[in-house]
């Protein structure tokens, strides 16, 4: 047997040794080993579906993208195709994934690039390339031997089981699904569960959940990488709990917890006035205004309009290890349905009264709502301020909302924001509700949906939803959420600081006594 037979005979034999002597990238131990289940179902025609559940960039796309160059050495003469589905920017990354390692010293030069459809060859055996969203022209394609879906928690399961199962069927080919972690409503979820209970039909592995504590135990940067996104967002907040630690959010429920309205609730008395020394800062959510509201003895037209509302927070400078300054709501604006340009009997202007609050605590920025009836306003008070000290943030513009959704719990998680709760008047009590227990209250009714294929930070929907109402002294009242905003635009602060657009330090004035020119002199 020449040296080359016998080489090749080697490299063949196991994925683990293709990876490491062929490839020249060895894989991790948590990578091997689904790999070889899948290898196993592949080459005895076994047609088992396995689902590989990786934390965010531990390497579930490299390991597949090895596994697919193994396998087009495997078939080079035998032939057939392996399909690989994939939506949006995953289909490029995939090519592009399996051309680098095909680029090996065993490959190079022997491969082959093919479209309509787009399919990467090796002699007889290619890889095709076909994009799963509903939309596209899927169907026709065959699956030999391997069928690969990318990304599964994003991708529309009925879509799947019509168009892409059946790419199977011909051949009994072997599937794999990829993906991270989101919602416990999505395809990746279910998925799970489905191949989880033909696990305890045959006891044959098909589920691999890899944890990041596996992960960082075989590449150390990737534990400290961990940490640090730990440090940053806080280990329960839905993006790392999720994405990291294979934890899912829920489709719908409740934002805020009770753990969460705990980490929200400070030790801290609400002040009236500015205490020397200290920085704040103000977050302002705006709402309309109410024609009725220029006769002050006239009811609001629109009782259940939202409140206009501004927080006041204390600024604590970041500690070491810290990922950013800490908030400490002090004290609160509240104003309902005000004219904001138009003084009424007895009754200024919204933009004066407002002017002067935020001058009596001397704030330091403020950041705004500028959606809707807000621009006006905030470019009025960006006016008055100076250059620099007001930044709009606009809820509809983009991902607005969702990504102030994501940002605030990261600020929440990691202990960063706490509201007073030194004023907790309850209804049924004879004092005024306070401003305090509103925010609570709102921020206890704070729902929140999330699509199957959502991401966090940019479908996130969250609010208090329209028809929540309680019961209180003066009635059954609408809770609303303006409190609940005002409070979570500080998380637009974290941005700044980050980007060094907010220098958080004080400077000290002092009187230096001036030198004598005739003390020198003698006389």
């Amino acid at each position: 047997m020449s040296r080359t037979v016998r080489a090749a005979r080697l490299l063949l034999s196991d994925v683990a040794h293709f990876s490491r002597l062929a490839i020249g990238r060895p894989l991790y131990a948590y990578q091997l080993e689904p790999l070889q289940a899948i290898v196993d179902s592949v080459l005895n025609r076994r047609g088992r579906a396995f689902l590989l559940v990786f934390p965010r960039q531990s390497g579930k796309n490299e390991a597949v993208a090895q596994l697919l160059v193994y396998l087009l050495n495997l078939f080079q003469r035998t032939g057939g195709n392996a399909v690989f589905g994939a939506t949006g920017d995953g289909l490029g990354r995939g090519v592009a994934r399996l051309e680098e390692r095909l680029e090996n010293p065993w490959n190079a030069g022997r491969w082959r690039k093919r479209g309509r459809p787009l399919r990467r060859s090796l002699g007889k055996a290619a890889v095709v390339f076909i994009s799963t969203h509903p939309q596209a022209a899927a169907r026709g394609e065959t699956a030999h031997w391997l069928l690969v879906i990318d990304e599964l928690q994003e991708q529309d399961p009925s879509y799947l089981e019509a168009v892409f199962e059946p790419m199977r069927v011909a051949n009994n080919a072997t599937a794999v699904y990829l993906g991270t972690v989101k919602s416990n409503s999505d395809a990746l979820w279910r998925k799970k569960l489905e191949l989880e209970l033909e696990e305890a039909r045959d006891n044959v592995r098909r589920v691999f959940i890899v944890s990041p504590e596996q992960v960082a135990a075989a590449n150390p940067a990737y534990g400290e990488f961990l940490a640090q996104k730990v440090r940053q967002l806080g280990r329960d907040h839905p993006i790392v709990a999720s994405e990291y630690y294979n934890e899912p959010v829920g489709g719908a429920g409740n934002l805020f917890d009770a753990r969460r309205l705990a980490l929200l609730r400070g030790a801290h008395p609400r002040q009236r006035t500015p205490q020397p020394g200290r920085t704040y800062l103000a977050t302002l959510d705006v709402a309309g205004q109410d024609e009725a509201a220029t006769d002050p003895l006239a009811a609001l037209a629109n009782p259940g309009r939202d409140y206009t509302v501004a927080t006041i927070f204390e600024l604590l400078p970041a500690a070491a290890g810290d990922p950013g300054p800490t908030y400490l709501a002090v004290d609160v604006f509240v104003d309902q349905g005000s004219r904001h340009f138009q003084d009424a009997p007895g009754r200024p202007r919204l933009v004066d009264r407002l002017l002067a609050w935020l001058r009596h605590w001397n704030a330091a920025h403020l950041v705004a709502d500028e959606s809707g009836v807000g621009a006006g306003l905030v470019s009025w008070l960006a006016a008055q301020f100076g250059t620099g000290r007001v930044t709009g943030f606009h809820f509809a513009a983009g991902h607005g909302k969702a990504w102030l959704g994501s940002a605030f719990l990261a600020v929440v998680e990691t202990g960063r924001c706490r509201y007073w709760s030194d004023d907790p008047a309850r209804p049924g009590s004879d004092q005024p509700l306070s401003d305090g227990w509103w925010f609570f209250t709102q921020a206890a009714a704070c729902a929140y949906t999330l699509p199957p294929e959502g991401r966090f930070e940019r479908d996130l929907r969250w609010g208090v939803p329209a028809a929540a109402q309680i019961d209180t002294p003066a009635g059954r009242l609408p809770i609303h959420d303006d409190r609940l905003l005002s409070a979570a635009l500080v998380a637009v602060y974290d941005d700044l600081f980050r980007e060094g657009r907010l220098p958080t330090g004080q400077g000290r004035s002092a009187v230096i006594r001036p030198r004598d020119p005739l003390e020198d002199l003698e006389f």
